[in-house]
């Protein structure tokens, strides 16, 4: 380990030791028995009101939550602003440079959905890897996270040439944060698991990554919309997943509140924990009332029986 690196794997012992005593309940395996949230989900919100939305999901109940980045702030600043409202965060979603504002600009109606998608494909291109994954751990660090998740696969095309490039990318990734005391994940959505050359995107990400530098946050609504069952991945690859987004989609495969489609959450909830999932965050893509929804789906993932 290079000395800024080590020097960085300190600091980042030391916010998780100052955030301690404000982690939720877990249990023996490190399983979070308490539903997180992705705060994608209350976005809106929190451009409009930051410190009093981040309030309102800690009187909801939820005590983890999943960031972008650090939300157009310093790392520092966010820390407190979590920890004043009861909150701690285990894992982040890459923002890198300032794409948060441009998503907060798309929030707003001031960017159309072809001008976001390019500007992500750009903030994440894969010359860039090395740049934008050191910000990231420079963000974790001092929030005392421990995983750093790449969410985004919005090529127009995904064949082998695409997977190639991931696979590059995931695996500098890896040992950078490996370097750093952190993990990397990756988060899936329903394309990686087309058909492809006799196998699936997905699978090849898994199979052609090391285990111990690549994990996965299985997002169980996008893979069950794509036709497959995330819980039988999850039993194929064990020791991969780590993290795991929790949403539900009706018969017509629209994005639903949990317990209003298809997924069965108590079947879901059991295969994660036994498969050494650490913490499993309610995300809704298209929120229209998103206090509304987070609190159904709180009282609705908290009374599911754990083990």
């Amino acid at each position: 380990m290079h000395r800024r690196q080590f020097i960085k794997a300190c600091a980042g012992a030391a916010a998780t030791a100052s955030i301690a005593g404000s982690m939720p309940a877990v249990a023996s395996n490190g399983y979070f028995s308490r539903p997180g949230l992705q705060l994608f989900t209350v976005m809106t919100q929190l451009d409009k009101d930051f410190d009093g939305t981040l309030k309102t999901v800690s009187d909801i109940g939820y005590r983890q939550v999943e960031t972008m980045g650090s939300f157009n702030m310093s790392a520092k600043e966010l820390q407190t602003k979590l920890l004043e409202n009861n909150l701690v965060t285990l894992s982040q979603h890459l923002m890198p440079g300032d794409l948060y504002q441009s998503f907060s600009r798309y929030n707003r109606g001031e960017l159309t959905w072809d001008e976001i998608i390019k500007i992500f494909i750009h903030a994440f291109d894969f010359s860039k890897v090395e740049t934008f994954i050191e910000e990231a751990i420079n963000r974790a660090i001092p929030l005392g996270q421990k995983y750093i998740v790449w969410q985004v696969n919005w090529q127009k095309e995904y064949g082998m040439k695409e997977v190639k490039q991931h696979l590059k990318a995931f695996r500098t990734a890896g040992k950078m944060c490996k370097e750093a005391g952190l993990t990397f994940a990756f988060h899936n959505h329903d394309h990686e698991f087309q058909p492809l050359k006799g196998t699936t995107a997905y699978d090849i990400l898994v199979q052609e990554t090391d285990p111990d530098e690549v994990k996965m946050e299985m997002d169980f609504m996008w893979a069950s919309y794509a036709g497959v069952d995330p819980a039988a991945y999850l039993r194929k690859y064990p020791g991969r997943y780590k993290l795991a987004h929790l949403k539900d989609h009706d018969k017509s495969g629209k994005i639903v509140l949990p317990g209003q489609g298809v997924e069965d959450f108590t079947e879901l909830l059991k295969a994660a924990e036994e498969a050494g999932i650490e913490q499993s965050y309610f995300e809704f893509d298209q929120p229209v009332n998103p206090i509304e929804e987070i609190t159904a789906a709180y009282k609705y993932l908290s009374a599911i029986p754990r083990k």
